[in-house]
Order: C-alpha cells, then sequence, then structure tokens
C-alpha cells in the first residue's frame, strides 16, 4: 500500500445563502480534508490561489504538521461560488471569463486524484489517476496532456455527453474505453444513485440512500475522494470502493462531516433509495407568488425538480394570473393530478393555506419548507401528513424519495 496521495484540486470560497455558511473549501480541500480526517495518508496538495488562499493552506499545515504539504500556483484572487441554496446554479466571482490565462500545475510521481479547475490547468504523468472534471463547460479530455498507467473517470451524464460529443450510451463507453483507455468508468447520475462500468459490456449499480439531512455542496467530491482513496489503496474491489464512496457521501450530506472510518461502512443504518421512473410523477407547489423574490424563489425550486427529471405543476407558471374562478379551479384540477405538495410556508399566505387544507383532506403527503415559522405557528397542520425542512435542499430531496 502506498500512503501517499496527491491530489489537484480547487481552492476556493463557497457560501451557500440558504444555509447560512461560507467556507473556503473547493474540490481539492475538500478532499484533503477528508483524507487527513479519516485516514493515516499523507497528503501532497496542488492548487492555485491567491496570498489568502496561501495564508489559509499555511494554517491547515500547522494543523496536520508532516502529513500535509502542498504547493500553490499564485492568482490574482481567490474564486468564490455563492450559492443561494445547494441545488441551485452558484454565481462565480471573479467571473472564469474574466481569468485571461489560467496558471498549469505539473505533477509527475505516483497515485493522483484530479479535479478540474476554473483558475488552473494540468500535466500529469502519474501511475495511477482518478479523474473528476467538475464542468460539463469545455472539461478537459485527460490523454490530450496527460499520461497515466491507469486513469479512472468519474463524471456525470452531462460531462460524459460531452466529453465523448455523443448522447448514446455506446459511443460514450466508446469514447472512455477504447480512446481514454481507462480502467472503468463511473457516471453518477444524482438521487439515482451511480454506474461503474468495468468495461464496455459490465455496468454495476452503485445505489444512492436517504438521509435525514442533505448537504449537497461538495458531496460529489466526497464521492471521488473515498472512492479514489480505496481505489489507489489497493486493497478493494471497484465495486466495493464504489459502494464505500456512495456510503460515505451519504455520511457526509447528513451530518457535513469528514471524520468518515472504514467501521462507519459495517454499521451503516440509511435506507437504500430504490430508484422509481420520475417522468411520470408530478409535484405541486403551493406558495406564495406576491413579491419578486417569491416569484424567484419559486421558479429556482421548480428549476431544481425539473432538473432531477420529474413534472411539476406551478400555479405561478402553468397559470398565472387571471379571472379567480377559472384559476381556483385549475389549482384544484393540477393538486387532483399531482402525487405530492411541496409548500413554501414562510408567511403562511392564507392561499396557500387553502390548497394544504384541500390536500390534507385527500390525505396526500406534504413537504414543507420554512426559514421563519414557529412550531406554534405551525400547528394547524400538525394532522396532515407532512414533514417540515429548513434546508431547501433537504427539503427537495425529501420530495423525490417520498414520491
Amino acid at each position: 500500500m502506498n500512503d501517499m496521495i496527491n491530489v489537484i484540486g480547487g481552492t476556493y470560497r463557497e457560501v451557500n445563502l440558504d444555509y447560512i455558511s461560507n467556507n473556503i473549501y473547493g474540490s481539492g480541500l475538500r478532499a484533503v480534508k477528508y483524507l487527513l480526517e479519516s485516514s493515516t495518508l499523507n497528503v501532497n496538495f496542488y492548487t492555485a490561489g491567491n496570498e489568502d488562499s496561501k495564508k489559509y493552506l499555511k494554517d491547515f499545515k500547522q494543523i496536520y504538521k508532516e502529513r500535509f504539504d502542498f504547493q500553490i500556483e499564485g492568482t490574482n484572487s481567490i474564486l468564490t461560488f455563492k450559492y443561494n441554496f445547494a441545488l441551485d446554479n452558484p454565481t462565480i466571482y471573479p467571473s472564469p471569463q474574466l481569468i485571461d490565462q489560467k496558471t498549469n500545475i505539473n505533477v509527475s510521481e505516483g497515485n493522483i486524484i484530479c479535479f478540474g479547475m476554473l483558475d488552473a490547468s494540468f500535466s500529469i504523468n502519474a501511475n495511477k489517476v482518478v479523474y473528476d472534471p467538475q464542468t460539463s463547460i469545455n472539461p478537459i479530455i485527460f490523454s490530450k496532456e496527460n499520461k497515466a498507467k491507469e486513469i479512472i473517470y468519474i463524471v456525470n451524464s452531462t460531462e460524459a455527453e460531452v466529453l465523448s460529443q455523443s448522447k448514446a450510451k455506446k459511443d460514450i463507453l466508446r469514447f472512455f474505453f477504447i480512446e481514454e483507455k481507462v480502467t472503468a468508468l463511473i457516471i453518477k447520475s444524482g438521487p439515482k444513485g451511480a454506474s461503474l462500468f468495468l468495461n464496455e459490456e459490465t455496468e454495476i449499480a452503485i445505489p444512492s440512500y436517504i438521509t435525514e439531512n442533505v448537504y449537497k455542496i461538495g458531496s460529489g467530491d466526497i464521492f471521488t475522494t473515498v472512492f479514489g482513496r480505496y481505489w489507489l489503496e489497493g486493497n478493494l474491489p471497484l465495486e466495493d470502493c464504489a459502494r464505500y464512496a456512495s456510503k460515505a457521501t451519504a455520511l457526509y450530506c447528513n451530518d457535513e462531516s469528514y471524520f468518515i472510518k472504514e467501521s462507519f461502512f459495517e454499521n451503516f443504518t440509511f435506507k437504500e433509495y430504490i430508484y422509481k421512473e420520475l417522468r411520470e410523477k408530478q409535484i405541486y407547489l403551493a406558495s406564495p407568488i406576491f413579491s419578486l423574490s417569491e416569484v424567484i424563489l419559486i421558479d429556482k425550486i421548480r428549476n431544481a425538480f425539473q432538473d432531477i427529471g420529474v413534472k411539476v405543476f406551478s400555479p405561478y407558471h402553468d397559470i398565472g394570473y387571471g379571472d379567480e374562478r377559472l384559476i381556483a379551479e385549475a389549482d384544484l384540477k393540477g393538486l387532483n393530478d399531482s402525487d405530492i405538495v411541496f409548500s413554501v410556508l414562510d408567511g403562511l399566505d392564507s392561499g396557500t393555506l387553502v390548497e394544504l387544507g384541500y390536500a390534507m383532506a385527500k390525505n396526500m403527503r406534504i413537504i414543507g419548507y420554512h426559514r421563519t415559522e414557529s412550531i406554534e405557528s405551525l400547528l394547524m397542520l400538525e394532522c396532515a401528513n407532512i414533514s417540515y425542512f429548513k434546508d431547501l435542499t433537504t427539503a427537495i430531496y425529501q420530495t423525490i424519495w417520498n414520491l
């Protein structure tokens, strides 16, 4: 077993307005944090950043001493990813379009976990590499500028299509196994889980798990890092590496913890999510739609559900404003045709409560999201088949899991 892992990846500031968090991680530093907290491995970290980034990494070294070392390529600023909530597309400061020339990171040794970066490119000549491109916008094809004796890609479905320039599964697999000559390929599919391909014919389903909380930012980084750790250590079959990665991701999402020991996998309690075809399911969005902030919020919630692949009935989007009687009739039809109700409860809007009362009478499952309401103000809904959440991403995932 090699007791050293090299990590290439970003060091970024991450702001989540809904979760009220402001941290410095990024894919690379998050991988480093997990490896140092959950294993006895030593870590070399290659990243890019400014003087503030360097100071932060020096503080990291003060904590982990000789187990951690880093090399940082200089940039003018530290990139900030600002999320309204974790499933929303982040705003990035400064804009990546303003980065005139990326710095380059060179690594020619050992085993590497490599993440694509916005502020740096890389040149690799290594033994074994796990590569996560991190973007579907001009993702780097590894073999064009880099070499590895063995490489495993971990991508989402969009990245796989962009890299292979095809939506056809056989073409995607041919690109990775024939052109990129991968040892294996993992394609992640959100709540559905992931697929591990050992070759063009052998596909193994890797499940996802239902957690009480869903701290989503960085969950993909944890999956890649945990898989990479166990594969690079060389003690487990690839399927076990992938299953450990999925379980570790669930533990991270639930607790936002980097301390994830192997023994936790043996005493794992989260239920496996049994995927259902979502295209024929419908979610009803019950929410006030009067102020600009309310309209923006419901628009983003609708987008998040549609990105997952489920139908959404939104009175604002599907009916709009107009004759109140006609609107009421259309709303009731939308409720009758839906399988579950997602409700924004802040403000306890009277129209929203009428919709929830109708859903209660039909014993429909309701998922409620709010940031400001007290337990006492929600007592009127206590008899409903309802669950409340103060984190929007968790509420959205719980809605999908309850369909």
